[in-house]
C-alpha cells in the first residue's frame, strides 16, 4: 500500500534516535499521578499514545526541581521517582516510540488561589492568580539550573530518550525571558542576553551532563499575547540567540501566557485550523536550521501533510487530537483518516484538570488512562433498540453493535439530534464533524437507522431485548414566565430563526458554550443584545481557556451583560427584571425578542410504558440527567457495551 501521507509519515533520525514519523504526542497535563508517583492510569495513558503510532511521546510537565513539586505530577526531581520514571519510559518504548519527559517549573504561575510559596524572577504578580512570588537570589537561580540538569540525567538513567524544557505558558523560564515579568538589573535580567541566561544555562547544563546522544527540545511562545512582552519579533530574536548559543534539537511554539492570553495555547472551536501558521513560518526562518514543531488545531492528517510540505514546519505535535483518538497516526498510516475520532477543540479536557479532576475527553469515553481497555464482544445474540439519535444515542448504538448486538436506532429527526442546532452556530464546525463521524461509525458498525417519532407500540413491535432511551431533555420555562406564553427557548428559536430587529434579550441560566455561540448568532441579527444571568458573571461552566474567548467575543460584539438578575414578567415589548441581591426592579422597553437557555428536564415519557411491558430499559445522556457531552458519550458507551 502506498504511503498516503509521505511527509507526515516519513521516518528520520535525530542524534542517533530513529523517529518513525514526524508526529509527536505533545505534553499535556493529565492529573493521573498520585502522591508524586505514577499510577496504572498514567501508564495506560502514555502507552495508548505510543501504541497508536506517535514517533515521540512527551510526558506531561514534570517538576524539574523540588520547589516545583506537586502531588499530581511524578516527582522527577527525586531519586525515589526513578522506578516510576523507568515504568513510564518502558511503556512508551515498548511500542517503538521515543519517551521524552517535559521539564517544568511554574514559578509564580498559578490558576487557583494565590500561592504562598511561589518563586520568580521579580515581584511581579501572576496574570491569573495575582500571586506575587518571592524573588530568587543569584545562588538559588544557579542551583535551579543544576536541578534541571540533574532531573534530565535522572530521566536519561530511567530510559528516556530526551527531555523538552518548558519555557511556555507563563512558567518560570518564560518569567525570566519576558521584560514584563523580569525587572532584575543583575546578570539574570535587563537585556535579552541576561534575560535568556537562565534558559541558556539550563540547556547547556543538560547537554553537558546527558551527552550528545540525548534529545533536548525547547517549548516557548512565538507570541505570548502580552503587550511589551514576547511578541513575534522578540520571539524571533530569542530563537536566533538560543539556536546560536545553546541549540536545542527542536523548537516547539505554543502561544500565550498566564492571564488573558492563556487561551491562545489551546485555541478552541472558534479558531481557524492551523491558526499560528504564520508564526511557525517566521520562527523557522529564525531557527537557523533547528527543526520547528507546530502545535495547536492540527486536526487532520491532510492538514499536517500540507503544512510539512509547505516548509512552514518540520514536525507536528498533537495533544488534544491524540487524546480524542490515540490511534490517529495509525489510522493515517492505514489510509483511513475518515475513521479518526475528531477532536471538538472544546477544551473539556483542560476544564477537567483545571477543576482538579483527572483528564477526560468529550468525545473519547476511554481517555484518562482507560484507552487500553474496552469490553470484549458478547456471544449472545440480542436485539437492542436505541431511541434518540443524538450523541448519546449514536454512541450507545455504536458500542452495542460492536459488541455483536443487532441494533436499531430510532431517531425523531436526522441523526445528530438537537446537537445539529448547535453545529449550525458560530464555532459549530467541530461539532458538525463529530456528528458526521458518529453517523458514519454507526453505519460502519451495521446499525439500522429509522427516522420518525417513536411510541411504545412502535418500539414493542420491533421485539427488542433491551431498549436504550437517549431521548434528550427539554429546556424549562424560566420561573418568572410560567404564567405567560411569551418568548421562546433557544432550541425552538434556532429551529425557526426570527427575522431580527432592534433589541433581543437572552436569559442565560445555562452558562455552557452553546449559549454564547447562540448569543453571537443573535448579535448578528439584532442591533442590541442584552445577556441576562442570575449569576455574578457569565461563562462559569465553560473551561477557562474557552471562557476567555467567550468574554472577548461578547465584548467585541458589544453584547450588554446584566448579572445577578432574574426574570419577573414579560408583557408585549416590555420585560421586568429583579436584581437578586438588592430586590430592585428594572424595566426593559422596546423588546423585539425574549429567548432563554435554561436547565433542562429529561424526556422520560417512554420509560414507564416500556418498563410496564417487561422490557429492560436504560437511560443515557440527557434523558438520564442533563449534563455535558462528556457524560453523554461515556454513558452511551457503557450502556451500549452492557446492553
Amino acid at each position: 500500500m502506498s504511503n498516503p501521507f509521505p511527509r507526515l509519515l516519513a521516518p528520520f533520525a535525530m542524534r542517533g534516535h530513529a523517529w518513525r514519523n514526524r508526529v509527536g504526542f505533545a505534553a499535556m497535563s493529565c492529573r493521573l499521578a498520585a502522591g508524586g508517583r505514577a499510577t496504572p492510569a498514567l501508564l495506560n495513558h502514555l502507552e495508548a499514545r505510543a501504541a497508536g503510532g506517535a514517533a515521540v511521546v512527551i510526558t506531561e510537565a514534570l517538576p524539574a526541581a523540588r520547589s516545583a513539586a506537586t502531588p499530581t505530577r511524578v516527582s522527577a526531581f527525586s531519586e525515589e521517582a526513578l522506578p516510576d520514571l523507568g515504568a513510564m519510559a518502558e511503556v512508551i518504548a515498548r511500542h517503538g516510540a521515543l519517551p521524552v519527559g517535559q521539564l517544568w517549573h511554574p514559578g509564580s504561575a498559578n490558576r487557583g488561589q494565590r500561592a504562598v510559596d511561589a518563586v520568580g524572577a521579580s515581584a511581579v504578580p501572576d496574570g491569573l492568580s495575582w500571586t506575587v512570588p518571592r524573588i530568587l537570589a543569584d545562588a538559588e537561580i544557579e542551583a535551579l539550573c543544576g536541578e534541571y540538569a540533574e532531573t534530565a540525567r535522572r530521566l536519561q538513567r530511567a530510559g528516556f530518550a530526551g527531555v523538552e524544557v518548558s519555557a511556555a505558558h507563563g512558567f518560570l523560564p518564560l518569567q525570566f525571558l519576558s521584560p514584563v515579568s523580569n525587572l532584575r538589573q543583575d546578570r539574570w535580567g535587563g537585556d535579552l542576553w541576561n534575560r535568556s541566561r537562565f534558559l541558556r544555562d539550563i540547556l547547556a547544563l543538560i547537554r553537558e551532563r546527558c551527552g550528545p546522544g540525548f534529545l533536548v527540545g525547547l517549548k516557548m511562545p512565538a507570541d505570548d499575547g502580552v503587550a511589551g512582552s514576547i511578541d513575534p519579533e522578540e520571539a524571533a530574536r530569542i530563537t536566533a540567540l538560543i539556536a546560536r548559543e545553546t541549540p536545542p534539537d527542536w523548537f516547539c511554539y505554543s502561544q500565550g501566557t498566564h492571564g488573558w492570553s492563556l487561551g491562545m495555547h489551546a485555541p478552541d472551536q472558534h479558531a481557524a485550523p492551523l491558526p499560528y501558521r504564520a508564526l511557525w513560518r517566521r520562527m523557522r526562518q529564525a531557527a537557523g536550521g533547528v527543526p520547528v514543531a507546530a502545535v495547536a488545531r492540527i486536526n487532520h492528517p491532510a492538514a499536517a501533510e500540507e503544512l510539512l510540505a509547505s516548509g512552514d514546519a518540520d514536525l507536528v505535535m498533537l495533544a488534544r487530537p491524540l487524546l480524542a483518538d490515540p490511534q490517529w497516526v495509525e489510522k493515517a498510516r492505514r489510509g483511513a483518516p475518515e475513521t479518526i475520532r475528531p477532536c471538538l477543540n472544546c477544551n473539556a479536557c483542560w476544564g477537567e484538570i483545571n477543576k482538579g479532576a483527572p483528564i477526560a475527553c468529550a468525545v473519547n469515553p476511554r481517555a484518562g488512562g482507560r484507552d487500553t481497555g474496552g469490553a470484549a464482544p458478547l456471544a449472545e445474540a440480542r436485539h437492542v433498540v436505541v431511541v434518540g439519535g443524538g450523541p448519546a444515542g449514536l454512541q450507545a448504538a455504536i458500542a452495542a453493535a460492536r459488541q455483536g448486538r443487532r441494533v436499531t436506532l430510532l431517531s425523531a429527526r436526522a441523526p445528530g439530534g438537537a446537537a445539529r442546532l448547535e453545529a449550525a452556530l458560530p464555532g459549530g464546525a467541530s461539532m458538525a464533524a463529530f456528528l458526521d463521524y458518529l453517523v458514519a461509525e454507526a453505519t460502519r458498525a451495521g446499525v439500522a437507522v429509522r427516522q420518525g417519532i417513536a411510541s411504545p407500540d412502535s418500539i414493542l413491535a420491533l421485539r427488542p431485548d433491551t431498549v436504550v432511551l437517549a431521548t434528550g431533555a427539554a429546556m424549562v420555562r424560566p420561573a418568572g414566565l410560567r404564567d405567560s406564553r411569551s418568548g421562546l427557548d433557544l432550541r425552538a428559536l434556532l429551529a425557526a430563526p426570527p427575522p431580527g430587529g432592534a433589541l433581543a434579550v437572552l436569559y442565560d441560566h445555562d452558562h455552557t458554550p452553546a449559549t454564547y455561540a447562540a448569543a453571537e448568532w443573535l448579535a448578528a441579527r439584532y442591533s442590541r443584545l442584552l445577556l441576562v444571568t442570575p449569576r455574578d458573571s457569565i461563562a462559569q461552566d465553560v473551561p477557562l481557556l474557552s471562557a476567555q474567548g467567550v468574554h472577548r467575543r461578547m465584548a467585541r460584539l458589544g453584547v450588554e451583560i446584566l448579572t445577578c438578575r432574574g426574570l419577573l414578567r414579560h408583557e408585549a415589548r416590555r420585560l421586568w427584571l429583579t436584581h437578586l441581591l438588592t430586590g430592585a426592579e428594572e424595566v426593559i422597553e422596546g423588546l423585539d425578542l425574549l429567548t432563554w437557555s435554561t436547565p433542562r428536564q429529561p424526556r422520560q415519557a417512554l420509560l414507564a410504558p416500556l418498563q410496564a411491558a417487561g422490557l429492560a430499559v436504560h437511560l443515557a445522556g440527557d434523558a438520564l440527567a442533563p449534563r455535558l457531552m462528556l457524560s453523554a458519550i461515556r454513558e452511551g458507551t457503557e450502556i451500549g457495551e452492557a446492553a
